[in-house]
């Protein structure tokens, strides 16, 4: 807002300003254009541009915009409904249901919430300005096609929609005329000096020196200047370096120094080895308790955002103070990765034979994958793609999109830099190997065969780009996957009554066969980090899962990265008649779940203590272990005993008993001993 607050302080608002709002007002720099439209939206309406495309890079500034949008509208007397895309699944009636709860007197029916959702915004509207903010948009994924189609439609004349996230709207959003005239471009730059020197005196910085070198250093990035504000005079500004990274790390550094509370500082450099950060999972890593004060500080913090599974440190505060962390102190380092891990393995141990564990998977493969995986999955935005069940009415949805992929295939050329190792690497497929993965794949004998078997990977707009063909093995299975080339070869060396053990009845499975996995673009990032999470959400499960991947390096070492081994004298040619290709298997049956957990831990160098808490379950009855894997869910008493259809008496009994078999007091005691409290270092 820089130099002309005073003219917002002098709003006429409906509501009186609180001394708090007015400082957290005064810290805003740089945005009076973007605050002096809001405030004519409030006073004047929307004159037409009903769409606000608000967007800027990562650490701009556009959740504290936002904030302040939100302040003025209330003073207002406004109505100012804020969702981000991280904080829900993205579905058009659970966005809805995010609205309710949010508007006043608004409640999210059991039945409905999108009728329920229009309705009352046709009522507000009548009676105020309303304003909706999409933040995190980039992240909305397929609900993006819906928004676009059918939400804005249904929203009552003069709604504000502000859609806030990395990238201006562009594409669809911009084909129609009608759609395009509504939309008012709204970007966030970086701040200019004097934008910066306002922003560093109102946190009380008033030497002209040091300002002036804190913005060349940082160049006007908002939270570097944040960062920057709370480092001491003496902290050397003259880092004699001009990347950003090193710059940012330098910056992560001081700002630690000078965090006066110790308990907060250590909670920070501990959430920078999460990916995810929830209360539990600190306090474990931490091996110790978090008091309310402590956790609210850190969700307070500038670099804290909320996701849909917790809150992530922003990447480049993370990035930072990791590194710092290791090079400092590596063995503290080495003790609170190896407790993350040792509480995801936990986990997905005890939650696998009641639910699909695919994030936690996930997780776990962040502290114990491979330094490539790790960096693909710490960038990872879920949403952007739905994977969708091909079935007869649909199947030639999947066949032309065998047919474009085959038709536009082309040389894939890898080429790279690990960002841990700093290793090189380079990988050349040509264009007839990049069609082995859909060549010769028979699609609608597959989903005739087991309406489970095939998925079709869609983009934000519906767009058709990747392909899944991954086979229930089953009673009714087992005599076409015998005859297939790719999966008879494995099938045929078991014996007959490892055979028989996988002729379940369907609807059940005794495990899977991945036929192929394939998409569009092999070089993008999100596309293939879509497809390790489908194989995340199936290598837990407690079955069989084996696959057969063309004779390309990438693709057999990926299976060998995830934990999957060959099977020991399974080689086929099928591919080309005369490339010998291996078969990769991943058994999770039973106890071999937690030998597979123990295997990747070992793998990463982290001790093997997952037999510490073994017989847990053994102490406690079936329904028993079902509140459990639910408390380690996070669920309340009343969610759990929905969950179970039972009454919430008796889960309150069920968790009475737990916790005297089991001798704790309390959640928090609960969780640590099942997620994982590591005696080491």
């Amino acid at each position: 807002m820089s130099h002309d607050m005073d003219k917002f302080a002098a709003w006429d608002g409906r509501e009186p300003m609180h001394n708090i709002d007015q400082r957290e007002d005064q810290f805003i720099a740089g945005r009076s254009e973007q605050l002096g439209l809001f405030l004519r939206y409030l006073s004047a309406g929307a004159d037409g541009k009903t769409i606000w495309s608000l967007y800027g890079t990562a650490g701009i500034g556009k959740s504290f915009l936002l904030d302040s949008f939100r302040r003025h509208a209330a003073r207002a007397g406004a109505v100012m409904l804020q969702v981000d895309s991280r904080d829900f699944n993205h579905k058009g009636d659970l966005l809805c249901r995010q609205l309710l709860r949010q508007m006043p007197g608004g409640q999210a029916p059991l039945s409905d919430p999108m009728e329920a959702c229009f309705n009352r915004l046709e009522q507000l509207a009548a009676e105020t300005k309303v304003v909706i903010a999409l933040d995190t948009y980039e992240e909305m994924g397929d609900l993006d096609g819906w928004i676009r189609e059918r939400f804005i439609k249904w929203l009552p004349d003069g709604v504000l929609l502000i859609v806030a996230g990395r990238y201006r709207l562009k594409d669809k959003w911009i084909l129609s005329p009608a759609l395009r005239e509504r939309i008012l471009f709204m970007p966030l730059e970086h701040l200019t000096e004097s934008e910066s020197a306002f922003y560093l005196q109102q946190c009380g910085l008033a030497d002209e020196e040091r300002i002036a070198a804190v913005w060349r250093k940082t160049g006007g990035h908002p939270l570097a200047l944040s960062l920057a504000s709370v480092i001491g005079p003496q902290e050397d500004w003259n880092v004699r370096s001009a990347d950003w990274t090193e710059w940012f790390e330098h910056l992560a550094k001081a700002w630690l120094r000078e965090v006066p509370e110790e308990l907060l500082r250590k909670a920070v450099e501990a959430a920078a080895i999460l990916l995810h950060v929830n209360r539990e999972v600190l306090q474990t890593v931490m091996d110790r308790e978090i008091d309310d004060d402590t956790f609210g500080q850190l969700l307070s913090l500038s670099f804290v955002r909320k996701t849909e599974r917790g809150w992530m440190l922003h990447d480049l505060m993370r990035m930072a103070t990791r590194k710092q962390l290791e090079e400092r102190m590596p063995a503290l380092y080495e003790r609170l990765r190896a407790r993350a891990a040792l509480y995801y393995a936990a986990r997905i141990r005890d939650a696998a034979p009641y639910r699909s564990t695919e994030w936690e998977v996930g997780e776990l493969f962040y502290y114990t994958g491979i330094p490539l995986i790790r960096s693909l999955l710490q960038s990872y935005s879920r949403g952007r793609y739905t994977w969708e069940l091909l079935t007869p009415a649909n199947v030639g949805e999947g066949e032309a999109y065998l047919r474009r992929r085959l038709e536009a295939a082309t040389p894939l050329k890898l080429s790279g830099i690990d960002p841990e190792t700093e290793e090189r690497f380079d990988e050349f497929v040509d264009k007839e190997a990049m069609t082995m993965t859909i060549k010769h794949l028979e699609l609608r004998a597959w989903v005739e065969l087991d309406q489970q078997s095939a998925m079709l990977l869609r983009s934000a707009d519906g767009e058709a780009i990747g392909l899944a063909v991954i086979v229930p093995i089953h009673k009714g299975t087992m005599p076409s996957l015998c005859r297939d080339p790719f999966a008879s070869p494995y099938l045929l060396s078991l014996t007959p009554i490892e055979r028989e053990l996988l002729e379940v009845d369907p609807p059940g499975q005794a495990g899977w066969f991945i036929r192929t996995i394939d998409y569009a673009d092999w070089k993008n990032q999100d596309m293939v980090l879509e497809a390790m999470f489908l194989m995340f959400s199936y290598m837990c499960s407690g079955g069989l899962f084996f696959a057969s991947p063309p004779p390309i390096a990438f693709l057999q070492m990926s299976h060998i990265n995830l934990g999957f081994q060959p099977a020991a004298g399974v080689v086929h040619q099928h591919y080309d008649d005369k490339t010998p290709t291996p078969t990769f298997v991943l058994d999770t049956r039973g106890d071999k779940l937690e030998m597979f957990l123990r295997f990747l831990l070992k793998r990463s160098g982290l001790p093997d203590e997952l037999d510490l808490f073994g017989g847990l379950n053994n102490q406690l009855t079936e329904r028993e272990r079902e509140v459990v894997a639910l408390v380690l869910d996070g669920l309340t008493n009343g969610e759990i005993a929905k969950a179970l259809f039972v009454s919430e008496i008796t889960v309150k009994k069920h968790v009475s008993s737990i916790y005297s078999k089991l001798s704790v007091k309390g959640r928090g005691q609960l969780i640590k001993l099942f997620a994982g409290k590591p005696r080491i270092g």
